[in-house]
């Protein structure tokens, strides 16, 4: 065979399986024996501390647990509020046909409801909704014929093919440890009753081999002050946070996708010079996941044929992914929250905690709009002695237009949102203004199918067939039509139709023109 094929192997991210499901976990949440008696719940709230991920045969199973923190009114104490901390197990699974050990996955999950019922005194039983989503990948590796050689005049025509490929991924962990000093003014720490620590203000960079991340972590403390003080008392701390991760493979210039969250947090009492308890240990481990995401592009073959021999193109249809564009937008939200007729008046904000969602994604050319809303939950500490501690719940709505190229009706968006920070001012003892910073990451990819040439071959043109051809042809140009089609279907070259009919741009063709057509045979 005279026709010798070049080729390139390639490797690129092929889409195997994507699923959502709801998980619910239930069980009994009982006090400490070193604690008092329940009167009254005053908030419980979670988190989800993932610790096992792991891709098996058409299923995705993932372990860890639910961390559930109470405050509460006692019965029978000194102390109006304590706290209390307890652990739902976490182990379930997700069905995903297809899906093998090894392959890559990206996973999100929320807490989605966390609810109790009141047994007695000393119980608990605590219900929780998790919604958990997941996308499986493999790492396809396929040989592409790049270009083709041979004596006879062999015609190519080439097209671009760009396709989305993973060069890296890492999961690593990095430990925070500081100080935290009681501010001035404030009464010494008795009790911690609960820590709230959120990472805003987060950054991640590619360079060569690594991932660089920096950030804060705002960290929100609700304690229980020394008899004869304040029976509770709040202080807010902020400490930056910046690290490298190993990434063999990434590249400066490759674009990254980092999933931080916290992993563990200990906080742990502690004198001060003068022997008072004015200090927090605080250890806080975050969990890093980091993707490493490279689009490339070469030059494949579209379509061959040969005046006088028969190509034979053997080919395979192939699905990929394009990353067309990649942003990060901020949206900034404001707003006064008016309490309720039948919430208690605020004497002070412990915390703010706000979720977002993302409801609507409307894809227009080069343009995007995102709708959705944040959950907003303010806790605050009030003079009613029935409810010292409030939760009042409200929403945010926001609208974000969006510039970005590459953007059309029939392609598809992947949108996270995550809170960069968010800050309150009382306004009086019924009003807080907020303001939050969201942080808008956008993928817009086109999932395609693509017919890769895998093979050709070279044959005899059967010789009835060449001696029925006519001489000359007149061809009347048809809409759609371009020089390559028009010199495949009668045997000819670009070039020698470009010559012959005097063609100045062989790009352009106009339904209607005269093309001539010489009949060539190949011995």
């Amino acid at each position: 065979m005279s026709l010798e094929l070049i080729r390139e192997t390639i490797e690129f991210d092929q889409p195997v399986r994507k699923e959502a499901t709801q998980v619910i976990v239930e069980e009994d949440l009982i006090v400490p024996d070193i604690k008092p008696d329940m009167a009254k719940v005053l908030k419980i709230d979670g988190k989800i501390e993932l610790e096992q991920v792991e891709v098996s045969s058409d299923r995705l199973n993932f372990k860890g647990q639910i961390k559930v923190y109470v405050l509460y009114a006692a019965d029978g104490s000194d102390r109006l509020v304590h706290s209390m901390v307890g652990n739902l197990t976490l182990d379930d699974f997700i069905n995903m046909d297809g899906i093998k050990k090894d392959m890559l996955y990206t996973m999100e999950y929320d807490l989605e409801h966390l609810d109790y019922t009141w047994i007695n005194s000393r119980k608990l039983n605590v219900k929780a909704i998790v919604s958990v989503g997941a996308k499986v990948s493999e790492k396809r590796k396929t040989d592409i014929i790049v270009n083709a050689k041979s004596p006879l005049p062999v015609q190519i025509q080439m097209q671009p093919f760009a396709f989305y490929r993973t060069a890296a991924t890492n999961q690593d962990k990095m430990i925070i440890k500081d100080e935290l000093m009681v501010p001035a003014g404030k009464p010494n720490i008795q009790e911690v009753l609960k820590t709230d620590i959120r990472i805003c203000n987060n950054e991640s960079r590619v360079g060569d081999g690594v991932v660089s991340i920096k950030g804060n972590l705002n960290i929100r403390t609700l304690y229980a002050g020394v008899m004869g003080e304040h029976e509770m008392d709040y202080m807010e701390h902020q400490i930056p946070f910046n690290g490298t991760i190993e990434c063999p493979g990434a590249q400066e210039g490759m674009y990254c996708n980092t999933d931080i969250k916290i992993l563990n947090q200990y906080v742990q009492i502690r004198p001060d010079l003068d022997g008072e308890e004015r200090i927090l240990e605080i250890e806080v481990v975050l969990f890093a996941n980091i993707k490493i995401i490279s689009m490339e592009e070469i030059q494949i073959i579209d379509d061959a044929y040969c005046p006088g021999k028969e190509i034979k193109l053997k080919k395979e249809r192939i699905p990929y992914q394009k990353l067309l564009n990649k942003k990060r937008e901020g949206v900034t939200l404001k707003e006064v929250l008016n309490l309720d007729a039948n919430a208690p008046n605020i004497a002070y904000v412990y915390n703010i905690q706000a979720k977002p969602h993302i409801e609507e994604v409307r894809l227009l050319d080069d343009k995007m709009m995102v709708e959705g809303s944040a959950d907003i939950q303010l806790t605050y500490v009030t003079e009613d002695k029935e409810n010292p501690i409030y939760v009042y719940d409200a929403i945010m709505p926001f609208r974000q237009s969006i510039d970005i190229k590459g953007v059309t009706i029939d392609k598809k968006a992947d949108v996270r949102v995550d809170v960069d920070d968010i800050l309150c001012n009382i306004s009086s003892e019924r009003d807080v203004e907020v303001k939050m910073a969201l942080q808008l990451d956008v993928e817009v990819m086109d999932e395609q199918e693509i017919d890769i040439i895998m093979d050709m071959e070279e044959a005899d043109i059967d010789p009835q067939v060449l001696m029925n051809m006519p001489s000359l042809i007149i061809y009347i140009v048809q809409n759609g039509d371009t020089l390559w089609k028009i010199a495949k279907k009668y045997n000819a070259t670009i070039e020698e139709l470009t010559t012959i009919n005097d063609i100045e741009n062989p790009e352009k063709l106009y339904p209607g023109q005269k093309l001539l057509i010489i009949k060539k045979v190949l011995t």
